[in-house]
């Protein structure tokens, strides 16, 4: 047993929330916890993290939710893993630059619950031109649009703009914006019994726009990524279409694609 293990406490001492009590998922508040020691040099940089096993027997959690943490951590830019090697702490700040890595729905809506999205803006209009073509409806169609900036932790400057287009027939959700927590589709869900079956995603490259660059702090004219989700329930019915735009110079997406099965 190394220093650093016998210099973690019995998981008794900690996360003691419950995903439901702390309303933050497990594997954040154990990375959270993780990114604590790496501060105060209980995990010095350089040095090698207490393999899976261990944290998870050190801090009463799965190995599912110490992968997930770890992951969170790499995200971050605090440590770095290689395979027969372990992962190594290798900073004592997180890198301002956001990673995301969504492989599914259940991802999606994890992001919206660790960020917040603030609304600026909220309207009813009707669908014409290029946004009737990109909602893929007729002509005139009414949606509830739907702005504002979301955030991330307290000091970072801001992650996106986040432009939601919401079907009419789910206007009610529109009362919930404020200062939001949740993703609008989760709403839905939740107040219509809907189901979210299908999110077609597109990435484009764009630049930021005076008034947009202005509202998230960044230059006027600089590169970003402008990403497209439309959500599809039953029936591949549109029900939502979000457009997040990021400033390249802070944003990063993660994805990793293996080859398939041969198959004879």
């Amino acid at each position: 047993m190394t220093d650093i293990d016998k210099a973690a406490p019995p998981h008794d001492d900690v996360l003691k929330r419950s995903e439901g009590d702390s309303g933050l998922p497990l594997y954040v508040q154990l990375a959270q916890t993780i990114g604590e020691r790496i501060q105060a040099g209980v995990y010095p940089v350089g040095s090698l993290l207490p393999t899976e096993a261990e944290l998870g027997e050190n801090f009463g959690v799965s190995r599912y939710t110490v992968r997930q943490a770890i992951q969170h951590l790499r995200n971050q830019g605090l440590v770095n893993a290689r395979k027969g090697v372990g992962t190594r702490v290798q900073a004592v700040e997180t890198e301002p630059t956001y990673t995301q890595s969504i492989h599914s729905i259940g991802e999606l809506l994890q992001y919206a619950t660790e960020t917040r999205l603030d609304v600026i803006e909220v309207e009813d209009v009707q669908a014409r031109g290029q946004l009737a073509e990109e909602l893929g409806c007729r002509p005139k169609k009414p949606w509830v649009r739907i702005a504002g900036i979301r955030h991330g932790a307290e000091g970072e400057p801001p992650h996106c703009h986040s432009e939601v287009y919401v079907d009419e027939a789910y206007r009610a959700i529109a009362d919930e914006a404020g200062t939001l927590r949740t993703a609008f589709w989760a709403l839905i869900e939740k107040q219509f019994g809907e189901t979210v079956i299908e999110v077609d995603q597109e990435i484009q490259a764009t630049v930021l726009a005076p008034e947009m660059a202005r509202l998230l702090e960044a230059e006027a004219g600089s590169p970003a990524l402008r990403f497209v989700r439309r959500y599809y329930v039953t029936g591949r019915r549109l029900v939502e279409m979000s457009i997040s735009t990021h400033p390249a110079d802070r944003f990063s997406y993660h994805m990793i694609i293996r080859r398939d099965a041969m198959v004879g």
